[in-house]
């Protein structure tokens, strides 16, 4: 089962990367504050890569049988939900690991 599209797999490869990093540089007793920074990490990068990638224009081709115009178009998602839009559920995850472990 296909749950990406174009480069949208790069989203848990920044996450992850993000998390194995930050864990390696904090102390172990905030190590839930480098998961919540991985994930800000991740929506930013998220963000930037999607609002690149999904705004490229695309390529018109001409359908040679009806003369009719074709948009082709790349699409980079990740869980059928595009780039850009992981960076808010990425963002309100990191926030919800903060308010947990501050309160």
């Amino acid at each position: 089962m296909l749950v990406w599209s174009g480069r949208g797999y790069l989203s848990i490869v920044v996450l992850l990367i993000s998390v194995v990093i930050l864990m390696k540089l904090l102390p172990e007793a905030h190590q839930n504050f480098g998961i919540a920074i991985a994930f800000f990490i991740t929506a930013l990068g998220s963000w930037l890569m999607g609002k690149k990638w999904n705004n490229m224009e695309g390529r018109t081709m001409v359908d040679k049988a009806t003369g009719e115009e074709i948009i082709l178009k790349n699409k980079h998602s990740l869980f059928w939900i595009r780039m850009e839009y992981w960076a808010n559920i990425f963002s309100a995850l990191g926030v919800a690991l903060l308010v947990k472990e501050l309160v």
